[in-house]
């Protein structure tokens, strides 16, 4: 008898990613696969060509055999709010029915263009307190249009970050609160979560991307064409670290023993655009950081995950590092949801999956409902 299995589904700018998984207490991955769009088919969480999508699901459920076709649809861009939002009622449904009138002095877009949503973290005497999740009714409707116009169905819509905020709950002890950053061609995600309720949710918008038709990593890792030393260690400059004449990377400040003093080992050079942004999210994670610890309900960051494009490059991972002040691990899709069953996954695959695992976790929180007619998390 064959295994019941889920299947999660992402849409990029420059790819659809899908990955089936069987259920049960010892989930595997079935099958994964990715297929790129063309130039202009979609923004991140948008579709802007139907057909072209539609065509590439089709191809990607082709190519990788995928059984199901119903799915987890995982979206999230910068254009997607999601802000913190309090209330004095507590019946859920009254909540939802009175969203509209509360926050729509808050909304970019009219209230009756957009698709609303509130996830609860806790509650005291002051109310219930939560994120409120706001989306464009249009680009949600564009999303299910391509999916049926491949004959597949969104069983429930998700935003990405709050998968992610499960999958901290699996990587974490019980009362531990954990970062995620996960990399993306042109969203990053920043999420902190203790339990798999998230604390704090940002999408920054950035290209991790070198200009179309060259390559991401180069050949050497030596100093780039102005003579200045790699990015690499530029990174490690901007988290708080120097580097001297030998190459070795030394502190500007004392040296915590879960950070012991790395060394700066040969590495793969990357491309200097790439470096550049890269440089911008260390700062901008900097930043985040910064802000969170500002915040009166403030929970200490224990322990600090990079996945996504380039999160296995070791200088990027010393940065995150510094920055956040906690040890640093990467996890791919496999760490998340479990091992490939008959087949290897290649390490870069397994890191761009890791965003469409984290929406099978297990645990889902109060908005991986099944949607409405265009609802997130309906």
């Amino acid at each position: 008898m064959a295994k019941k299995t889920r299947v999660a589904l992402e849409i990029t700018e420059t790819s659809v990613r899908a990955i089936e998984v069987t259920t049960g207490r010892n989930p595997t991955i079935v099958t994964a696969g990715e297929v790129p769009l063309p130039e202009g088919a979609a923004r991140d969480s948008e579709v802007l060509d139907r057909s072209a999508v539609a065509m590439a699901l089709q191809r990607l459920w082709a190519d990788a055999r995928i059984s199901t076709r119903d799915v987890v649809l995982g979206v999230g861009n910068r254009r997607i709010l999601v802000r913190e939002h309090s209330t004095q009622l507590t019946n859920p449904d009254h909540i939802r029915q009175s969203l509209p009138f509360e926050v729509q002095d808050r909304l970019p877009v009219p209230v009756d263009q957009a698709v609303l949503d509130f996830v609860p973290t806790h509650q005291d005497e002051r109310g219930v307190h939560g994120l409120l999740v706001a989306a464009v009714a249009e680009h949600m409707e564009e999303l299910v249009g391509a999916l049926e116009k491949a004959k597949l169905r969104a069983t429930s819509i998700d935003l990405t970050a709050f998968g992610y905020a499960r999958a901290l709950a699996a990587l974490t002890e019980p009362d531990e609160t954990g970062l995620i950053l996960a990399t993306g061609e042109h969203t990053t995600h920043i999420v902190i979560a203790t339990g798999g309720m998230p604390r704090f949710v940002r999408a920054v918008p950035i290209d991790i991307v070198p200009p179309p038709g060259e390559p991401a990593v180069l050949t050497d890792g030596g100093a780039d064409d102005s003579g200045d030393p790699p990015a690499s260690r530029r990174l490690l400059r901007l988290a708080g670290a120097g580097v001297d004449e030998r190459g070795v990377a030394v502190l500007e400040t004392p040296v915590t023993p879960a950070l012991p003093l790395p060394v700066v080992a040969p590495t793969p050079r990357l491309h200097p655009e790439v470096q550049a942004a890269l440089i911008d999210l260390v700062g901008r994670l900097r930043g985040t950081v910064g802000f969170y610890r500002d915040r009166l309900d403030a929970v200490p960051v224990e322990r600090t995950f990079v996945t996504g494009i380039h999160a296995d490059h070791e200088r990027l991972r010393e940065a995150v590092g510094r920055v956040t002040e906690t040890p640093v691990t990467v996890v791919g899709a496999t760490e998340l949801v479990g091992p490939p069953r008959g087949f290897a996954l290649s390490a870069d695959v397994d890191l761009r999956l890791a965003g469409v695992a984290s929406l099978l976790r297990d645990t889902p929180p109060p908005t991986a409902r099944r949607p409405g007619k265009h609802g997130v998390g309906r």
